[in-house]
């Protein structure tokens, strides 16, 4: 009998993975080395788990952090929610961070630290967040003399641009609409040199420049034709509904300039002149800050009332409306160390700030975040319902004279891969 030589031929790696009940790790060995199936794989990721997988490989990492797909997931992210606020101390440059992830719930506070990212022996001062971006300033010797530099600063990715000298400005603020333009642009509302102040009219005193991440310089854009004594005192300013608003602590109006049309007008804040009685603390706490595109502001005259009107402004800028009204008694009733005694008219007072308002997809789930003594309450507005977040005891010195502020501003911290 002849014998015949046969030879065993191995089988596709793929048919061998269908023989034992499905695909080995080979089907995502190959998905991974194609750079475009892996980044519409990577896109439908939320921004937290992009940021650990960058450390997966040098390779991941190349494709996370390029501008193309960054823009692209914030862009179909829009607008991407609010993960924490930095708090800024009253009585130093230092901020504390309060987490909002629900990963946090052990440890939502982090340590009162100052914020440095550059090699600044100074400290950095948090002017402004916009959409996941931080405008900061800090003050650097040079020759003898001191010379403020202003960085655009991402504490996601811990990227950051220092802006070019400008001076002779009144208040920077910063753009960034991610779902419009992957660039941000600072506008300064700036006054003319003390030489040629002389010789120009009142219409010409002021005007705005813009600083644009894709050009690298100031130019000038539009003269502010504004009384100067209307926006003396604008050193705060939100980014809004495609415009710059800025204002002031003393001040009943915003000056509001939208980016896309160059129009300059006066936003009125909502007017508490015509109240039926007196107003006992006029102003002593004011606070104007956007969450997911609407525009919130809360002022308190009258610290013995138990009621806190939050407003909303409409979308076309039009007016101002109450959206929700927060009943303080509840609180007090659960956290009584906010009640005070004003030593010298014996009142009673509540002791509270606001640290940020949180929108969400359903009013039903929005919320505002107060600050009373050594602790931070999450506050439902619809179901009325409130926990405490957090413990301030071992950041604060909650003294008794102190009975109303604890921070003097918040910042919005937004997880976000931008480049800036």
């Amino acid at each position: 009998m002849s014998s015949c030589s046969r030879t065993r031929t191995k089988a596709p790696r793929s048919a061998r993975s269908r023989r034992n009940g499905g695909f080995s790790s080979s089907s995502a060995t190959i998905v991974a080395d194609i750079d475009d199936v892996l980044i519409q794989i990577l896109s439908f990721l939320p921004i937290k788990t992009l940021l650990r997988f960058k450390r997966v490989s040098k390779r991941w990492l190349s494709l996370i952090t390029n501008p193309v797909f960054s823009n692209r997931v914030i862009k179909s992210n829009h607008p991407l929610p609010i993960s924490g606020f930095f708090l800024h101390s009253p009585r130093e440059i230092k901020y504390s961070f309060v987490s909002l992830d629900d990963d946090a719930t052990n440890q939502r506070i982090s340590s009162s630290l100052p914020l440095w990212f550059t090699d600044h022996q100074t400290d950095m001062i948090i002017m402004q967040s916009t959409n996941g971006l931080l405008l900061c300033k800090c003050s650097c010797a040079s020759s003898n003399h001191f010379n403020t530099n202003y960085y655009v600063y991402n504490p996601t990715t811990k990227q950051y641009t220092l802006l070019p000298q400008i001076a002779g400005h009144i208040a920077l603020s910063l753009a960034f609409d991610p779902s419009r333009s992957p660039h941000y642009k600072v506008f300064c509302l700036r006054g003319r040199s003390n030489n040629s102040f002389s010789s120009a009219s009142d219409s010409e005193l002021y005007h705005i420049e813009v600083y644009s991440s894709n050009e690298g310089l100031w130019r000038r854009v539009v003269p502010v034709p504004t009384s100067p004594s209307t926006f003396i005192e604008f050193s705060y300013s939100v980014f809004w509904n495609g415009a710059v608003n800025w204002y002031g602590f003393s001040s009943r109006d915003c000056l509001s300039f939208d980016i896309n049309t160059q129009e300059i007008k006066i936003l009125p804040l909502p007017d508490h002149e015509h109240e039926d009685e007196p107003l006992p603390d006029p102003r002593t706490l004011m606070f104007l800050d956007e969450s997911q595109g609407n525009l919130y502001y809360i002022e308190v005259n009258n610290q013995s009332s138990s009621n806190l009107r939050v407003y909303e402004m409409e979308s076309n800028s039009s007016s101002w409306s109450v959206k929700y009204n927060v009943d303080l008694e509840p609180l007090a009733a659960a956290f009584p160390e906010m009640i005070r005694t004003e030593y010298y008219t014996d009142r009673r007072i509540y002791a509270f700030s606001v640290i940020g308002f949180v929108k969400e997809e359903t009013d039903a789930a929005s919320y505002i975040l107060l600050h009373i003594p050594n602790q931070a309450v999450k506050y439902n507005f619809i179901d009325k319902t409130f926990k405490k977040l957090c413990d301030f005891k071992s950041l604060v010195n909650d003294a008794p004279e102190d009975h109303f502020y604890r921070f003097q501003r918040t910042f919005q911290f937004i997880k976000s891969l931008a480049n800036v």
